[in-house]
């Protein structure tokens, strides 16, 4: 008797799956944006949500720096409808609310007893701080994170029609993923091809099933047309409007600034054949210039010159960036309960169990890369790191079932216990200082409570007859080819 209701409880529940993740996202989400006010992390989005709204052009247009041509596209017809929605935050709050409710939903699936428990440990652990301190890298990451965990939760015993549907999500995501922040989507399809290849060596290992395997390469595929689309149409806009030389300015403008500066005393011969003397070094480093010698070429010399300092894996986790380092940690912890859960309930072979935990080592290789290479920013780390985090632990409630528990006691225990668990991290997550919540109010605070200052603007209205130029002013849109900001008077 008591078995029939559980099992009546069950198909209940997965019935209304989709409602039941869609209530617990959308009222984690409102209980954050209620106590703490969404504000950008950067310049970045609001420099670009000016040039996509018209605020920079009289006109809404769909160039931007980072993000590829169809996501400005979209965001600035939005804009050109109604200019008094803001679609730029809007649409990211919409993207965060459909990743979130897609990664829950999975979450759901593959735990059916504890999922929701689950989901709100890695939301108050991994998922708090960008779902209010908004930055575009990260949404893209939030698109991929769903992304994958369809990729990797898909069944053999599904329907064509479901299959179908399937890809239609997988699709919808990774176009935004990689349109919104490409370098993400680069990320995202590196993760979706490391996913295939850990179900080929659990088929290898007669821990996963050929059909969806095959099903799952076939996925890939999809994402990869998905994003070749994305690419070829940006490429195409670019080369039609001659974006292709702000392009290659912009990349050697960005490592210029990026990387520590370059010591001009023991470099003197090198800014002597550029033409640059000291002051004008200066000047550049704090970006006041309009001269012939800054530009693509000059750049390039000097960052070829410039010999990058490293950082080891530890020292970024425990000095630059302790927020991921605590999320690594509660990561560790999550996929130690998991096995052990997986162990109690013989769930999977011996080395199948551990196959998820390689998502750790790619983590690893993908933080000391990026930390020899001297460029390690907070956000893309927490991109790549949410990339490998959420796949990880969705794969690892996708092991096969070898035989039942014995003992009925043994999943009644585990029903509890793991959910009372999960909740205990998820008080720990909240009141850590390096935890979402306490570290999205502090920047939330901060950048809500900074003082607008006299800058540009002001001077540039006390001075209309000088010549002002932006970044973006520099395209063949207004003549200039490669050469000089000089060229411009």
């Amino acid at each position: 008797m008591e078995r029939t209701a559980m099992m009546k409880v069950k198909g209940m529940l997965d019935r209304h799956r989709l409602l039941l993740s869609t209530i617990i996202v959308l009222a984690l989400l409102l209980a954050t944006w209620s106590l703490i006010p969404i504000v950008f992390e950067t310049s970045d989005d609001p420099a670009m949500m000016g040039f996509l709204a018209g605020a920079w052009t009289g006109k809404p247009e769909a160039d931007t720096v980072f993000s590829l041509f169809l996501w400005g596209k979209i965001v600035s017809f939005l804009y050109t409808v109604n200019a008094g929605i803001p679609w730029y935050t809007m649409m990211f709050l919409c993207l965060i609310f459909l990743s979130l409710t897609t990664v829950c939903y999975c979450l759901k699936a593959v735990f059916p007893k504890w999922g929701g428990s689950m989901f709100c440990l890695l939301y108050f652990c991994m998922f708090f701080y960008y779902s209010v301190v908004l930055q575009f890298t990260v949404v893209s990451a939030f698109c991929g994170v769903a992304m994958l965990s369809v990729l990797v939760t898909g069944r053999r015993e599904e329907s064509s029609r479901d299959y179908i549907f399937r890809n239609v999500i997988i699709s919808f995501f990774m176009f935004f993923a990689i349109n919104i922040r490409f370098e993400v989507g680069y990320l995202t399809l590196a993760s979706a091809a490391f996913a295939v290849c850990l179900e080929i060596l659990r088929y290898f290992l007669k821990a996963a099933d050929g059909q969806k395997l095959k099903r799952m390469m076939f996925s890939f595929l999809v994402l990869c047309t998905v994003a070749g689309i994305s690419l070829g149409v940006h490429k195409v806009h670019e080369s039609l409007d001659g974006w292709e030389d702000f392009r290659e300015f912009n990349a050697e403008r960005v490592q210029f600034i990026d990387y520590l500066p370059l010591d001009y005393t023991s470099n003197r011969d090198l800014f002597d054949e550029i033409g640059w003397s000291e002051d004008f070094y200066n000047l550049v480093n704090h970006w006041f210039f309009m001269d012939e010698n800054v530009n693509a070429e000059t750049f390039r010399m000097i960052n070829e010159r410039k010999t990058p300092l490293p950082m080891g894996v530890k020292w970024a986790l425990t000095h630059d960036f302790p927020r991921i380092g605590f999320q690594a940690v509660a990561w560790v912890l999550i996929m130690l309960i998991l096995l052990a859960e997986a162990v109690i309930h013989r769930r999977g072979n011996a080395v199948g169990k551990m196959i998820p935990f390689l998502w750790l080592f790619v983590w690893l290789a993908e933080t000391w890369y990026f930390a020899h290479n001297g460029r390690l920013m907070e956000r893309a780390f927490e991109a790549w790191t949410l990339l490998a985090v959420i796949p990880s632990v969705v794969g690892m409630g996708g092991l096969e079932n070898d035989r039942m528990p014995e003992n009925e006691r043994n999943v009644r225990i585990s029903s509890v216990v793991v959910p009372v668990l999960m909740l205990l991290f998820c008080i720990v997550c909240i009141g850590n200082p390096y935890g979402g919540y306490r570290g999205a109010k502090v920047a939330s605070l901060a950048r809500g409570g900074e003082k607008t200052q006299p800058g540009a603007e002001d001077y540039a209205i006390a001075h209309p007859k000088n010549v002002y130029i932006y970044d973006l002013s520099y395209s063949s849109k207004i003549g200039v080819r490669g050469g000089g900001m000089a060229n411009i008077l």
